[in-house]
């Protein structure tokens, strides 16, 4: 199964020293807290979502590792892109000055919609196909490779991608409604819902728009 960019990076901290007889707590503390911050964020738990990162964050600086920082600061980021909300990267930037590393900044290009900046192949391998596409703002073709990532954090990062800086559809919007239903996500659950009402009232279908208000409002009571 092709892993999201938050699941390679608590392998790469479990990995870290694993020939020792023992993980060193900073690891153990950052892929548990990582892990936490992960599931309280998709859920709506955002108090708790923020104290889990900081903690992750903490850990992961107690070993004058910015690379892993850096990569910590992206899945932070991802997360936001994948419910369509906006994040400022001034932290990851003030990182890649100190210490670049071409494929996370190549994740954050694609994270920021900056396509054609993009070195595909620097990409996390679930995401590499769908440079193409975007470029050429192909639609089908990107609801297509979408649709094969095994992943669902993954295909949700890679839908909030699309939706938030390319043409997008109907289609589009309902994938990642039923990947977040599926795992049972609030949070990105209630953010593709509103962009699906939003996207019947640009269109003129009041019905459809005030139907999906309504699902809404009912699934918040």
């Amino acid at each position: 199964m092709r892993k999201s960019l938050l699941t390679g990076l608590l392998i790469f901290i479990c990995a870290c020293g694993a020939t020792t007889s023992q993980i060193p707590e900073w690891k153990d503390t950052a892929s548990r807290q990582l892990e936490s911050y992960k599931k309280s964020f998709l859920t709506g738990k955002e108090s708790a979502a923020d104290t889990h990162f900081n903690r992750a964050k903490n850990a992961i600086a107690s070993s004058n590792n910015l690379n892993l920082l850096a990569k910590a600061y992206l899945t932070r980021y991802a997360l936001h892109t994948a419910v369509l909300e906006d994040f400022s990267a001034s932290e990851f930037i003030r990182i890649n000055k100190l210490q670049p590393v071409p494929a996370n900044f190549a994740y954050y290009n694609f994270l920021k919609g900056n396509f054609s900046t993009v070195e595909e192949n620097l990409l996390p391998s679930q995401y590499s196909s769908l440079i193409k596409p975007a470029r050429n703002k192909n639609l089908i073709k990107a609801l297509q490779e979408i649709s094969y990532i095994d992943d669902p954090l993954s295909r949700l990062i890679a839908c909030g991608i699309w939706v938030k800086y390319l043409p997008y559809n109907e289609n589009i919007l309902q994938l990642a409604i039923n990947t977040s239903a599926d795992n049972g996500w609030r949070r990105p659950l209630w953010a593709y819902l509103t962009q699906l009402q939003k996207y019947y009232l640009d269109r003129g279908e009041t019905a459809k728009s005030e139907n999906a208000k309504e699902w809404l409002e009912l699934l918040k009571k």
